[in-house]
């Protein structure tokens, strides 16, 4: 995909080098380009395994290997500067999962 056609779809007027890697949105095309689509419902838990990539609407972690006492697991992630762990059970409190992704099975 062309760099001009990839700008006017992500809806950003001009590209910046040292931080478009990083866009959310970018990412979401990667993955949805590379890895393995997954479910995005969490009741499936047998689907979600550690290393497999969430992405919320405008944020990304990592799922963990550790589970909640409901078998639900942890994501790995920096959500601001005044969060206390960077893993936590946060998958039944997000309502904007738009992805989750495997690199490889």
């Amino acid at each position: 995909m062309r760099l001009q056609t990839y700008i006017g779809i992500q809806g950003i007027d001009e590209p910046d080098h040292n931080i478009d890697f990083r866009r959310v949105k970018n990412l979401k095309v990667y993955f949805s380009h590379t890895a393995i689509e997954l479910t995005t419902d969490i009741s499936a838990i047998e689907q979600w395994q550690g290393g497999d990539i969430v992405i919320f609407e405008n944020h990304i972690g990592i799922v963990s290997d550790r589970r909640n006492e409901q078998g639900i697991p942890y994501v790995i992630h920096h959500n601001g500067p005044w969060q206390k762990d960077y893993e936590q059970d946060i998958l039944e409190k997000r309502n904007d999962i738009v992805g989750h992704y495997r690199v490889s099975e």
